[in-house]
């Protein structure tokens, strides 16, 4: 009876693992088949995205950009750490062209902005104000180059006053720029350098830099444009134009961080190696803009901007405790941060 029973036990496990074998075995068939199945979808599904791509119209035009309206006030009671009432409201706006077909490649772009600022017992302030328009055009080499022609012009809106001098009323500052007083061109053919969708270098050795002051009374201040000299280093005239001729960088970033967040960076760099003044040829023009836009909501936004200049032939005044120490070449910074309505289309 005993010898019975071991062997019902032993055929019983035998006939479990025999069971397991043969579900294993049916499973790894059916994956083995599943797996082929999915190759196949794949397949079919790469076959009808090309013709599906084949049969879309070529988009030859792309166009679009974004407007916001930013403000900031800032109410002060009793403050402690001291401090000002203040009010400012700024306007952006950027809009875009780009043509592509073929070997053929053509990109606009256009960025506008004006702000104003009103401190408690002081009148209204211009603090942004920005005309910059690039266009490019480009006929394509290889897959990533092409060759280019780069056109860009910047200049302002309105009057602007020099207000580092604490000691002159509001009503008596010095205009020290407006409409195409000061305003910069440049002109250039080159190779533009596609590294990825969102990131171009474009690398000119033969670009026309030119700067127009059209005002007599700002350029008599030899902001922009220095004084012509005779060999004894006496001035003689002041100039309401300047042509320079040398290299050009541009390298653009225009990336979507997140499907809110973009950054927009904009690096030229500018070397005028023809300059008469020989130790002058070692400068290096440096314009840096960079924008981030982030979008709380569908219509309220963040925009952070940020704009570094350094050009040695823009004299820049140095005051400390309102005396003048110093004219010359120097770094110049601007941050705008802003919260307001913004609308990208």
């Amino acid at each position: 009876m005993k010898k019975l029973s071991l062997l019902f036990i032993l055929s019983a496990f035998a006939f479990m693992a025999v069971a397991q074998d043969n579900s294993l075995e049916t499973k790894k068939k059916a994956l083995e088949a599943a797996k082929t199945e999915l190759e196949a979808a794949k397949a079919k599904v790469a076959g009808l995205n090309a013709d599906v791509a084949a049969l879309t119209p070529p988009i030859i035009w792309k166009k679009g950009g974004f407007s916001a309206v930013n403000f900031n006030s800032l109410g002060l009671t009793n403050w402690a750490a001291g401090g000002v009432n203040s009010n400012s409201i700024n306007l952006l706006g950027n809009v875009f062209a780009n043509y592509k077909k073929d070997k053929i490649e053509w990109v606009n772009n256009l960025d506008l902005a004006y702000g104003l600022v009103q401190n408690v017992g002081e009148g209204i302030r211009k603090n942004e104000d920005k005309i910059d328009f690039l266009t490019k055009a480009g006929l394509r080499a290889t897959d990533k180059l092409n060759y280019a022609a780069l056109f860009n012009f910047k200049s302002q809106f309105d009057k602007g006053y020099d207000f580092t001098d604490a000691t002159i009323d509001d009503d008596d500052r010095p205009v020290i720029s407006k409409f195409l007083a000061p305003a910069f061109i440049l002109a250039s053919v080159g190779m533009d350098y596609k590294v990825t969708d969102y990131f171009s270098v474009y690398l000119s050795p033969a670009t026309g830099k030119f700067t127009i002051v059209n005002d007599d009374s700002i350029a008599s201040k030899n902001i922009y444009i220095p004084a012509t000299t005779d060999d004894a280093g006496v001035q003689f005239y002041t100039n309401n134009f300047r042509a320079e001729f040398g290299a050009l960088l541009s390298a653009i970033l225009n990336k979507d961080l997140t499907k809110k967040i973009n950054l927009k960076s904009t690096l030229n760099l500018f070397n005028n190696y023809t300059d008469k003044n020989s130790a002058n040829r070692e400068n290096i023009d440096v314009n840096w803009e960079t924008m981030v836009n982030m979008k709380l909501t569908d219509y309220i936004g963040v925009s952070l901007f940020t704009h570094v200049i350094h050009d040695n032939d823009i004299a820049v005044s140095l005051y400390e405790d309102d005396v003048l120490v110093g004219v010359g070449p120097r770094t110049q910074f601007k941050r705008l941060l802003g919260v307001g309505f913004s609308y990208k289309f």
